[in-house]
Protein backbone atom coordinates (compact mmCIF):
# COMPACT_ATOMS: atom_id res chain seq x y z
CA UNK A 1 0.00 0.00 0.00
CA UNK A 2 1.36 3.72 -1.01
CA UNK A 3 1.15 6.42 1.50
CA UNK A 4 1.17 9.90 0.58
CA UNK A 5 3.53 12.89 1.94
CA UNK A 6 1.50 14.31 4.83
CA UNK A 7 1.91 18.11 5.19
CA UNK A 8 1.42 19.34 9.18
CA UNK A 9 1.32 22.98 9.71
CA UNK A 10 2.27 24.36 13.34
CA UNK A 11 1.23 27.65 14.17
CA UNK A 12 1.12 30.40 16.90
CA UNK A 13 -0.48 33.49 17.47
CA UNK A 14 0.56 36.27 19.37
CA UNK A 15 -1.25 39.45 20.90
CA UNK A 16 0.30 42.07 22.97
CA UNK A 17 1.26 46.11 22.56
CA UNK A 18 3.35 45.54 20.71
CA UNK A 19 4.09 41.86 20.47
CA UNK A 20 7.31 41.41 22.30
CA UNK A 21 10.28 40.04 20.22
CA UNK A 22 10.86 35.92 20.96
CA UNK A 23 11.24 32.57 20.23
CA UNK A 24 8.45 30.15 21.14
CA UNK A 25 8.88 26.22 20.82
CA UNK A 26 5.85 24.63 19.50
CA UNK A 27 7.28 20.87 17.75
CA UNK A 28 9.61 18.36 18.49
CA UNK A 29 9.54 16.33 14.66
CA UNK A 30 8.83 12.81 16.28
CA UNK A 31 10.61 11.69 12.66
CA UNK A 32 12.56 13.04 10.27
CA UNK A 33 11.04 15.09 7.79
CA UNK A 34 11.14 19.09 6.10
CA UNK A 35 9.31 22.72 7.33
CA UNK A 36 8.45 23.42 3.43
CA UNK A 37 7.11 26.90 4.00
CA UNK A 38 6.81 29.66 6.81
CA UNK A 39 3.90 31.88 6.36
CA UNK A 40 3.52 35.20 8.67
CA UNK A 41 0.52 37.64 9.27
CA UNK A 42 0.41 40.38 11.08
CA UNK A 43 -2.31 43.51 12.51
CA UNK A 44 -1.50 46.87 14.00
CA UNK A 45 1.69 48.05 14.48
CA UNK A 46 3.89 49.23 10.93
CA UNK A 47 5.74 46.00 10.69
CA UNK A 48 6.76 42.56 11.79
CA UNK A 49 9.55 40.27 11.09
CA UNK A 50 9.50 36.69 11.52
CA UNK A 51 11.27 33.71 11.04
CA UNK A 52 11.52 29.81 12.05
CA UNK A 53 13.67 27.63 14.24
CA UNK A 54 15.25 24.40 14.04
CA UNK A 55 17.70 24.45 16.89
CA UNK A 56 19.55 27.52 17.15
CA UNK A 57 19.05 27.61 13.10
CA UNK A 58 16.95 30.17 11.43
CA UNK A 59 14.89 28.31 8.28
CA UNK A 60 14.49 31.01 6.06
CA UNK A 61 17.91 32.95 5.19
CA UNK A 62 16.11 36.20 6.21
CA UNK A 63 13.50 36.93 7.97
CA UNK A 64 10.00 36.89 6.44
CA UNK A 65 8.37 40.42 6.83
CA UNK A 66 4.46 39.43 7.74
CA UNK A 67 1.70 40.79 5.71
CA UNK A 68 -0.58 42.89 7.27
CA UNK A 69 -4.19 41.57 7.14
CA UNK A 70 -2.73 38.90 4.48
CA UNK A 71 -0.46 35.79 4.88
CA UNK A 72 2.93 36.31 3.37
CA UNK A 73 5.14 33.09 2.91
CA UNK A 74 8.67 32.08 2.25
CA UNK A 75 10.60 28.67 1.37
CA UNK A 76 13.88 27.49 2.96
CA UNK A 77 16.57 27.00 0.51
CA UNK A 78 18.69 24.14 0.35
CA UNK A 79 18.63 21.90 2.96
CA UNK A 80 17.76 24.70 5.79
CA UNK A 81 14.33 23.23 6.56
CA UNK A 82 15.32 19.35 7.02
CA UNK A 83 14.78 18.35 10.64
CA UNK A 84 16.01 14.90 12.05
CA UNK A 85 13.68 13.23 14.69
CA UNK A 86 13.56 14.51 17.85
CA UNK A 87 15.18 18.10 16.60
CA UNK A 88 13.00 21.02 17.24
CA UNK A 89 11.24 23.91 15.67
CA UNK A 90 10.61 27.21 16.99
CA UNK A 91 8.86 30.31 15.93
CA UNK A 92 10.37 33.84 16.04
CA UNK A 93 8.65 37.50 16.06
CA UNK A 94 12.32 38.75 15.79
CA UNK A 95 11.30 42.38 15.94
CA UNK A 96 8.37 45.04 14.94
CA UNK A 97 5.49 46.74 16.87
CA UNK A 98 2.65 44.68 15.54
CA UNK A 99 -0.35 44.22 18.05
CA UNK A 100 -1.32 40.52 16.48
CA UNK A 101 1.02 37.90 14.99
CA UNK A 102 0.34 34.86 13.49
CA UNK A 103 3.70 32.48 12.43
CA UNK A 104 2.85 28.94 10.60
CA UNK A 105 5.41 26.40 9.23
CA UNK A 106 4.37 23.94 7.18
CA UNK A 107 6.12 20.45 7.85
CA UNK A 108 6.26 17.86 5.12
CA UNK A 109 6.32 14.12 6.18
CA UNK A 110 8.09 11.77 3.69
CA UNK A 111 5.57 9.47 2.31
CA UNK A 112 7.32 6.06 4.00
CA UNK A 113 6.21 7.31 7.49
CA UNK A 114 2.78 5.44 8.33
CA UNK A 115 2.06 5.76 11.67
CA UNK A 116 4.17 8.16 13.39
CA UNK A 117 5.69 6.86 16.67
Amino acid sequence: MAYLRRIVTQSIRLTGSPVASATHVVWRAPVACTVTKVHGFRTGGAAAAVNAKIGADDVLAADLTAGNGAFTSGTPTGTAGDMAAGEVLSLEVASGDATLVIIQADIAIDADVNDLP
